[in-house]
């Protein structure tokens, strides 16, 4: 591998005698725990405080070896991510309004490096939740549906970031529709209904996914399912990897 070749010439210069703390250190990325068939290949960011700035993108074949890069000493700061083209390492993930989140899977670290060697596994999250909305009943004609909320994407650090999100979705036929969201920082999450003449429903949907006992902050984000029932009056909420369902009763 061409970073690890690398490595092996600039440490070659640094001698016993010399000051060793300006002499950069070997970085090893160990990707073995990524899974190739949920985020294939995988783009890399590096940088550190001096300004040293490196990308790569590590194919999914290579995950079973280690991954060599020489970065200087002090604080190494290492982004993964996939599933989201505009990602920037330097400056995270902005979801530019009217569109969802990417299916974007992520890892962040920051590392203190001071020896001549530092390993880091690197292990990618899953940042996304898909959230499927099915809608039954005759007492209410859906044209569009409008997600809206108050998170907008991933700061560098992998923290969410705070800002507009708002993305509209037309139902297909059967009354399904989707839409792939951020992690969340509040309940602010609304689910607004239209029907062709504007607005008519109104649902705050964040505090149905809050009251269900839903983690925004797990380490990987379950998906979510939302039942709407217009005739009944009630909103059924479940989420992939549970046994039991959430049901909210409403005034449509």
């Amino acid at each position: 591998m061409l970073a690890f070749t690398l490595g092996i010439a600039i440490c070659a210069g640094c001698t016993v005698k010399e000051d060793r703390s300006v002499c950069p250190s070997l970085l090893i990325l160990d990707f073995s725990e990524v899974r190739a068939d949920l985020v294939g290949s995988v783009c890399l960011g590096v940088t550190a405080s001096d300004g040293f700035f490196f990308t790569d993108t590590v194919p999914s074949a290579s995950y079973t070896e280690d991954y060599h890069l020489n970065v200087p000493r002090g604080t190494v700061t290492v982004n993964s991510w996939a599933g989201a083209e505009y990602y920037d390492p330097r400056s995270g993930l902005r979801i530019p309004e009217g569109e969802d989140c990417p299916p974007v899977y992520l890892h962040h670290s920051s590392l203190s490096v001071e020896g001549e060697v530092a390993r880091e596994v690197v292990t990618m999250r899953k940042n996304h939740c898909r959230l499927t909305i099915n809608m039954t009943g005759d007492d209410m004609d859906v044209r569009s549906l409008v997600i809206s909320g108050n998170a907008d994407g991933y700061d560098p650090d992998g923290s969410v970031s705070r800002g507009v999100f708002r993305y509209e979705v037309i139902p297909e036929l059967s009354g399904s529709a989707a839409a792939v969201l951020p992690r969340q920082y509040d309940n602010s999450l609304l689910l607004e209904i239209d029907d062709g003449t504007g607005i008519a429903k109104v649902f705050p949907i964040g505090e149905y996914i809050v009251e269900s006992g839903y983690d925004w902050t797990a380490p990987d984000l379950e998906d979510i399912t939302v039942d709407l029932d217009f005739a009944v009056t009630r909103v059924t909420l479940t989420v992939r990897g549970w046994d039991e369902e959430h049901k909210f009763d409403v005034v449509i």
